[in-house]
Order: structure tokens, then C-alpha cells, then sequence
């Protein structure tokens, strides 16, 4: 199909999307695509192998510690981390672990309840409020130290679009209405579409949508999972998209998408995410990933706690694992056994 022209030529053009029905079929998916979607186990004994050598090498299992629960948010690095401290917690520290699939929002009531013991990738643009509430005020919660990874937030649009489009490197080449109706949908009539992937998220962007006085319609695919499928659709087909996406994640090594600069964080917009008061028009700050537990669990299993609290991913090993469950499609459980096995080396860092 021919690649992505120049606005110019297509400004009267309404652009539809072939995808719906990839949406609908993902909608309900989970985990990283959200939660709790099924995916096809590794078929070689590799992963079993390697979490067998893990748990026989080295000192003798220690003595059981008291089951804990894992909080795993709807989207993959957050089932990777949960995943490979499972597979560490069970077989070397002899701590039966619950994996627990719930929003971001939910998990730090459960953290302030003790019903959840940890949760192994904040972002913290989202959760100062939480963190006010839970760490410094009832400190109920505690912080478990930083995940690894730097982050961010932020609109992006195909590499190929921009460089036909050059006006849309920034948030006010999308104003015009006629270069709207080039994400336009039969959804969104003659606005343009912005893509969001799970309701659950933490966003600001139907605020920037309105705030900056774009003429674009916030539309939420349901999943991570459809906003892949969405972004591979739009890459094969040539279509224009805008959409909400981030880093760290996998699919940004394989495609080529551009960030789109919005207006530099401000104070006021810093001062409009305490408020909740709507008016944020702002680029999304930069994350530094954290861990947190309840302050409970330091007593409830020692070990538990400190390990977690020693465990970090860089960027690149947890894109390496979030690669093998939705690039290969292998089970997350089975990912993280592999990865586990073949970074020995790591692992025993956490455990030293």
C-alpha cells in the first residue's frame, strides 16, 4: 500500500478505521493487553528446567515464609515484575505467592488494608495523592525503593506520518479541524480520534484534548492489547493515528512512532493534578518507577520484604520479557521462569 502523503493532498479526505472489530474481540482482554488474557505456553521444557536449577542451586530452601499477595495492574511490565519475583519468592524463599489482578487506583487501598502486600511498579505521576495519603500521612504503606526503569507518558503518532506531516511534531499541528478529520472515525464524525487503550489508566488526556482546544474525540480501546493491535493495523495500512502511549515498552523496538511535544509541565499543571480540578494542559512528567508494600509485611515475612525490596529490571530486561509474552505469545508465568533460569546472576543480587 502507498505510504503516508502530505496533509495538503488530503485535507478533504475522512479517514475510517479497519480495526474495529480487532478491538471489540480484544476488549475484554487483560494484562498487558490486560490482566488476565490466556497465553500459549512455551512449548520446550527450557522454562521448567531453568526454574528447577534455580530452586536446587545454591543454600537449602529455607524454612516456609508466610504467603503474600502481588498486585499486577493491567498492562505487561507490571505482570512481568510480579511474575519473575513469584517465580524467585516460590522457589528459592519457600513463600507461596497470590498473583492479583486489579487497577492501579484499587491497589492502594488494598496495600492500606493488608489485603494486597505489594505492588512492584508505581508510576508516580499518577499516585501523588495516593502517596500523600498512604505513605506520609497514614503510613500504612511504605516505599520499597526504585523498579529501574525511567518512564513517560505521551501522545505519539506513526514516524511515517510525521515525516509527510512535519507540522504534527508538535500539539498545535493538530488545531486545524481539517487536519482532524484525518483521524476522523465513524465514531468521531468530523473530530479526530485519540487513542487510549485501558480504561483504567491513570490519563490526562481528555483534559489536554480540551484545555489545548483540539478538535479530537478521546476513545478508549479497552486494552492494551487493542492499542497494539490498533498501532500494528495503523503501521500496515498506512493509516494516520494519534494515541497515548509510553515508555518503557516493547513494541517501541519494533515500530517506528514518534512522540508528539505537548507543552512543558508547569507548575500549574503540577498544581492541577493535587487539585483535580481539570484544567491540566501538559505533557506528562517523567517517571521514575517505584515499588511499594504494605507496612505490614516487613514483619510478615522478613525475607519477602527484603528481596523485594532488592529487586530491580533496567528497561531492557523487562522489554526482553514483556517481548516473550506478547511478541511470542508465551504464558507470563513461562516467560518469567525462562528469563529467571538464564539470569542467574541477576537473581542472586536480589538474594545476597
Amino acid at each position: 500500500m502507498a505510504g503516508y502523503t502530505g496533509i495538503s493532498t488530503r485535507v478533504s479526505t475522512s479517514r475510517h478505521w479497519v480495526i474495529a472489530g480487532s478491538f471489540v474481540a480484544l476488549a475484554a482482554a487483560t494484562l498487558t493487553a490486560c490482566g488476565s488474557k490466556s497465553k500459549a505456553a512455551d512449548t520446550t521444557a527450557a522454562a521448567p528446567e531453568a526454574a528447577t536449577t534455580l530452586a536446587t542451586a545454591g543454600a537449602a530452601t529455607p524454612a516456609a515464609g508466610a504467603g503474600i499477595t502481588l498486585a499486577v495492574n493491567p498492562w505487561t511490565g507490571s505482570a512481568v515484575n510480579a511474575n519473575v519475583a513469584k517465580v524467585v519468592l516460590e522457589s528459592r524463599l519457600n513463600t507461596k505467592v497470590k498473583l492479583l489482578t486489579i487497577d492501579e487506583n484499587a491497589t492502594w487501598p488494598g496495600l492500606d488494608a493488608d489485603s494486597i502486600d505489594a505492588v512492584l511498579e508505581v508510576w508516580p505521576s499518577g499516585h501523588k495523592t495516593d502517596f500523600d495519603t498512604y505513605v506520609t500521612q497514614k503510613k500504612s504503606v511504605v516505599e520499597l525503593g526504585k523498579l529501574g526503569p525511567k518512564a513517560k507518558i505521551g501522545w505519539y503518532i506513526p514516524t511515517a506520518l510525521l515525516k509527510a506531516n512535519p507540522s504534527l511534531a508538535t500539539w498545535e499541528g493538530f488545531k486545524d479541524p481539517k487536519v482532524a478529520k484525518l483521524f476522523a472515525t465513524a465514531e468521531t464524525g468530523d473530530q479526530g480520534q485519540f487513542l487510549m487503550g485501558d480504561p483504567s489508566y491513570v490519563s490526562y488526556d481528555e483534559q489536554i484534548i480540551k484545555n489545548l482546544n483540539l478538535p479530537f474525540k478521546f476513545v478508549v480501546a479497552g486494552s492494551e492489547a487493542a492499542e497494539i493491535t490498533a498501532i500494528q493495523a495503523a503501521m500496515a495500512d498506512n493509516k494516520p493515528l494519534l494515541l497515548q502511549f509510553w515508555q518503557p515498552h516493547w513494541l517501541q523496538s519494533k515500530v517506528a512512532l514518534t512522540q508528539v511535544k505537548l507543552p512543558d509541565v508547569s507548575p500549574a499543571c503540577l498544581a492541577s493534578i493535587a487539585a483535580k480540578d481539570g484544567k491540566y494542559a501538559c505533557d506528562y512528567p517523567i517517571d521514575i518507577l517505584y515499588k511499594a508494600a504494605s507496612a505490614k509485611l516487613a514483619a510478615k515475612n522478613p525475607a519477602a520484604f527484603t528481596f523485594l525490596s532488592k529487586m530491580t529490571l533496567t528497561t531492557d530486561q523487562q522489554n526482553q520479557i514483556a517481548a516473550l509474552i506478547d511478541g511470542d505469545k508465551m504464558d507470563a508465568s513461562e516467560a518469567s521462569k525462562k528469563w529467571v533460569g538464564d539470569n542467574a546472576d541477576t537473581v542472586a543480587t536480589w538474594l545476597a
